[in-house]
């Protein structure tokens, strides 16, 4: 027989429990099962190759009723692998190997890309508190002023050390953008006075948004508006407020139920700062300054000093520091009153680790334990662009979402795929494939701890993205600077922005907002992405605070399990399960009504069988839209959607 005669008799599924079980990762030393479905009887004999980055194993399968299956165990160490078969047919031999949605089986006569397999630490956890949370993310200049006289006097301190800032008197004028240094560059040195107080004055805002968490761009002092330049750990900026500020600030949020997240910027600090002190702005001796006489020279590795020394991506404003110098791990991470642990002490409840792929995984593994000693249910959360499972970067791959490092990541790969639907570049059939693939990959700790974001200080304005369809990228800053949004792309991208937001908040994870998203702002990228907090045209902060609602109240959607269904090429369905509790959302983003069918009986990829036994209730039971009040009627499993032109909604099941 010829591939494409047995092709459809030879079937792998990366996410049926007949296939592989458990599905998805597996722990380290964990028991597994690999197979696939042999209907045509060709097969004579069936071996399995399991290999990543290190040596290759073998296993020979065994036939037991059309399955060949091999019961293996996990390797003792936690690795990105992948596997594929090698049949023996007739007088040769063919491979099953991973289709073009990884999770397919697809034979070929050559071998090819094997089926992702994750191995993490069978002890990894993930704070409880912090799985399936609702977060909201503030730049802290521009979030809320204060009453006070905080930010003046602030800015006043840093220009009586000699920096050149600017405050804006109207909260509405626009960001500067254009070169405003001597040497005929732009650096952020406007500031708009935002501060902690003014944070504070607005947690009620925020709970009322269901918020669980809050995530702080830098607070410490620094010389830029963004403060990714720090300048000294252990100081609150004064332009901000003080400790003080920030303690009380944590402690309000803590009485309404909300945490406090930092940023951490431990792989470089600026120039301009006491540990480097390249302008003596700080009596300290600082390692450009005072060279081997600092007590921060070993921070840092200098070429030629004191003028050549090793940056981030080449900007002598962010020198690197040496994260393996011992002196540096003591007074960051390591010792009882580092930076790490320290503040959280003073309240914080955990770190996103800025460019956490520049940091070593034993780096990682240090800031993590940290963490954890100082406050075990500390969540620390890295900031990775890429898969975190096989990224690969410095001459290895990456281990930190194995379980040692990190307990959560930023998902932009999500967003990534979120844009490419709901600006019709792909189908919702492209979407499922991408969000299934996740639900295999990611360790589970770990999967329901995503920071699933659709906006960020780094990027475009979702917004932006889904009114224009452009790519800010391709645009130079002056481009971007004058690109106004018109009245109708706006619509567009509020109706396209409300369906992302449902299924952001109905996936497993943490869904971010960025400040002023609910509130319909838009903005290109930094620092346009960066304005001060504003109602735009088309606010939605009711339909994000009904979202935030539903996870709050349905289980499901905070902890349960999790298929993904395409009945139309328009239309895309998540399935929620949890114990007794199960919901559906839907989103059709087509500008026009779609009539579709879910099978949600039959068409669960991902679900155990305990998960999938758990549906039986509701394969008859009629449903009611929380957010719509349209109701649905399943009949032995079978979900009749009438769906309005692009809608969302979110159906309790039981």
């Amino acid at each position: 027989m010829i591939i494409s005669e047995l092709s459809p008799l030879v079937v792998h599924d990366a996410a049926s429990p007949i296939c592989r079980l458990p599905i998805g990762p597996v722990k380290t030393g964990g028991e597994m099962t690999l197979a696939f479905i042999d209907s045509s009887g060709a097969v004579s004999d069936a071996e399995l190759y399991l290999y990543g980055d290190g040596p290759e194993l073998r296993f020979e399968l065994s036939l037991e009723e059309k399955r060949w299956f091999a019961n293996i165990t996990a390797p003792e160490a936690p690795a990105a692998l992948w596997y594929c078969f090698r049949l023996a047919v007739g007088s040769g031999e063919l491979w099953l190997c991973a289709g073009a949605d990884g999770r397919s089986g697809r034979l070929m006569s050559s071998r090819g890309e094997g089926f992702r397999l994750t191995v993490y630490d069978a002890g990894f956890e993930t704070p409880e508190w912090f799985r399936g949370s609702v977060m909201y993310q503030i730049f802290p200049d521009r979030f809320a002023r204060d009453e006070s006289d905080t930010a003046r006097r602030g800015l006043e301190a840093h220009r009586a050390m000699g920096r050149t800032v600017r405050f804006h008197e109207g909260w509405d004028e626009p960001v500067e953008w254009q070169p405003n240094t001597d040497e005929g560059f732009y650096f952020p040195l406007d500031f708009y006075g935002g501060t902690l107080r003014g944070i504070e004055s607005r947690l009620d805002y925020l709970k009322s948004l269901g918020v669980d968490v809050i995530y702080l761009n830098p607070i410490f002092e620094a010389c830029s508006n963004h403060r990714y330049d720090t300048a000294d750990y252990m100081e609150i900026d004064p332009i901000l407020g003080s400790r003080e500020d920030f303690e009380r600030l944590c402690a309000s949020a803590e009485s309404r139920g909300m945490r406090i997240m930092l940023d951490g910027v431990f792989s470089h600090t600026g120039a301009d700062s006491r540990y480097f002190n390249k302008f003596s702005r700080y009596e300290d001796a600082g390692a450009y300054n005072s060279g081997p006489a600092s007590s921060y020279y070993s921070w840092y590795d200098f070429r030629e000093f004191p003028e050549k020394y090793r940056c981030w991506w080449d900007f002598p404003d962010l020198p690197e520091v040496d994260e393996n110098d011992l002196t540096w791990q003591e007074q960051v991470v390591t010792g009882e009153n580092s930076v790490v642990r320290t503040w959280l002490r003073r309240g914080a409840s955990g770190w996103r680790l800025d460019v956490a792929d520049e940091l070593p995984d034993d780096v990682l593994a240090l800031i993590r334990g940290a963490a954890k000693k100082e406050k075990p249910d500390a969540v620390i959360l890295g900031e990775v662009w890429e898969d975190a499972i096989v990224k690969y970067s410095y001459g290895s791959r990456r281990k930190y979402a194995l379980g040692s490092a990190l307990d959560s990541v930023m998902n932009y790969p999500l967003r990534a795929a979120a844009i490419d639907f709901f600006t019709f570049r792909t189908d919702s059939r492209v979407f499922r494939d991408f969000l299934l693939a996740q639900r295999l990959n990611y360790p589970e700790p770990m999967y329901h701890a995503l920071m699933n974001l659709l906006s960020s200080h780094d990027c475009e304005r979702i917004r932006t993205v889904l009114a224009t369809r452009l790519d800010a990228r391709a645009m130079s800053r002056e481009q971007q600077a004058g690109f106004i949004v018109l009245d109708a792309q706006d619509a567009r991208g509020a109706a396209m922005q409300r369906l992302a937001a449902l299924l952001q908040f109905a996936l497993p994870g943490v869904p971010c907002v960025y400040y002023g998203d609910e509130t319909g702002m838009n903005g290109m990228l930094d620092p346009f992405d960066r304005a001060p907090f504003n109602l735009g045209a088309r606010p939605l902060v009711d339909w994000y605070g009904a979202l935030a609602a539903a996870r709050h109240e349905i289980a499901a959607l905070r902890s349960g399990a999790v298929s993904i269904l395409a009945p139309d090429a328009d239309v895309l369905c998540v399935l929620r399960v949890q114990g007794s509790s199960a919901a559906l959302a839907v989103v059709n983003r087509s500008g026009y009504e779609k009539r579709v069918v879910a099978d949600l009986w039959l068409e669960n990829a991902g679900l155990s069988p305990a998960e999938h036994a758990a549906l039986a209730a509701a394969r008859h039971t009629r449903a009611l839209c929380r957010l719509t009040g349209t109701e649905i009627q399943i009949q032995d499993g079978l979900a009749e959607l009438s769906l309005p032109p692009e809608s969302a909604h979110i159906f309790e099941l039981a």
